[in-house]
């Protein structure tokens, strides 16, 4: 899809397909950030996702309710969707990459099927701290979403806290997304490595 859309916070623009990595110093500017990004997504109609810890989940909710949102309906439509980060990315208490995927597979199809033309896809990656994840293998999976997310109706925010990650995974990230926001800063990323990490063939999302 061609053309810029509003990011909902600081006079940012992003566009469908794009695949960014937000870096934030604390839990507060996360939430300030990111709950403007899925309010204007569902101020514009569109499907917002929120993947997080469920105390994120709740300051997602109330930060939209004091924006006016009517939380019951917009969940009960289905165009708000929230999701525990350990049901979205780990199977058997295991990272598995696949079952991600085929997630967000489902979550385009129901897209297409309720009548919503995009989707905006916000995800907490602080999880990330308690679990045995490889970097590399991490990163992977970062680079396959880079490419596979390029042509779709969508965009993807993945949330990284330096006080919650390692440096090595936010090296990786840097490493694997076009786009970063730092902070209160939205810019193409310069740390980012064109050439895929590994491979992003091996199940292509719709």
């Amino acid at each position: 899809m061609n053309g810029l859309t509003d990011f909902g916070y600081g006079g940012f623009s992003f566009s469908w397909g794009d695949h960014i990595c937000g870096i934030f110093d604390s839990h507060a500017q996360q939430m300030e950030i990111m709950g403007a990004f899925i309010g204007a997504g569902l101020a514009a109609e569109q499907r917002c996702v929120w993947i997080s810890p469920a105390p994120a989940a709740d300051a997602l909710r109330q930060m939209l309710a004091d924006m006016g949102g009517d939380l019951a309906t917009l969940e009960a439509s289905s165009q708000l969707l929230v999701f525990d980060q350990v049901e979205f990315y780990l199977r058997g208490g295991v990272f598995d990459p696949e079952h991600t995927i085929s997630l967000i597979t489902s979550l385009l199809q129901d897209n297409r099927r309720e009548g919503y033309a995009t989707m905006r896809f916000a995800n907490d990656v602080s999880w990330l701290s308690r679990e045995a994840v490889d970097p590399t293998a991490w990163g992977i999976f970062e680079s396959r979403l880079t490419h596979e997310v390029s042509p779709l109706p969508m965009v993807m925010v993945c949330q990284y806290n330096r006080h919650q990650v390692s440096g090595d995974m936010i090296v990786t990230a840097l490493e694997t997304h076009p786009t970063i926001l730092l902070g209160d800063r939205f810019r193409q990323n310069p740390f980012f490595s064109p050439v895929p990490i590994g491979p992003t063939d091996s199940r292509e999302i719709m």
